[in-house]
Formats: C-alpha cells, sequence, structure tokens
C-alpha cells in the first residue's frame, strides 16, 4: 500500500505535516510493504506548477491521502480514488505509527 503525506520540509521522517495539502512544498510517499521512503518536492497550481495537488496524487498511484487539512475541490476529485484521512499533525514518523496503530 502506498500513502502519501504533505509535508513541509524534505527531513527524513522528522519532516512536519502540512497544515494544508494543496499548498504543500512536498509530498512524503511510505510504501508500507517495502517501508521505503520517497519524498518529492512538488509544484501544484499554487506554486506556478501545471497541476493540482489532487492531479499530483492521482497520478503517482498512491492508496491512500493522511493530511491536516484538505479543500472541498481537491476532496470531490480525489472522492472514490484514494482513501482520505484528515486531521494529521506533527511529524511524518508520529503520523505513520498513528496510522499503523490505527489511531488516526
Amino acid at each position: 500500500m502506498k500513502i502519501c503525506i504533505p509535508i513541509l520540509e524534505d527531513n527524513g521522517m522528522d519532516s512536519k505535516v502540512s497544515e494544508h495539502f494543496g499548498k504543500s512544498p512536498f509530498l512524503a510517499f511510505y510504501d508500507t510493504e517495502t517501508s521505503k521512503l520517497e519524498i518529492i518536492r512538488v509544484s501544484g497550481k499554487h506554486g506556478g506548477g501545471q497541476q493540482t495537488m489532487a492531479e499530483i496524487l492521482l497520478d503517482s498511484g498512491a492508496d491512500i491521502l493522511i493530511c491536516s487539512n484538505i479543500g472541498p475541490r481537491a476532496m470531490d476529485l480525489l472522492r472514490g480514488r484514494v482513501y482520505v484521512l484528515t486531521g494529521a499533525a506533527g511529524d511524518l514518523k508520529g503520523v505513520l505509527q498513528s496510522f499503523k496503530e490505527k489511531s488516526l
């Protein structure tokens, strides 16, 4: 399973979760089968890019999005395609641990 988490910095598992999915400068992708973490810098439309963050996420093949907040347009685009969990806060390590413990 591939999990996507929007983050504020490229600092590995210590990266802080972004408060807004659509304006996040980085996306972290975590593969639960291999425990591989990949962090990419993104330029969504808010940052001058050609795609919205939701389109970037869909193109990535992620199964789950774990984020703090998400806007209604992004949610509409993802609905039925990616499972979305909101309310995440803190660092990447803590969020993934909470997900594994089913406490998000």
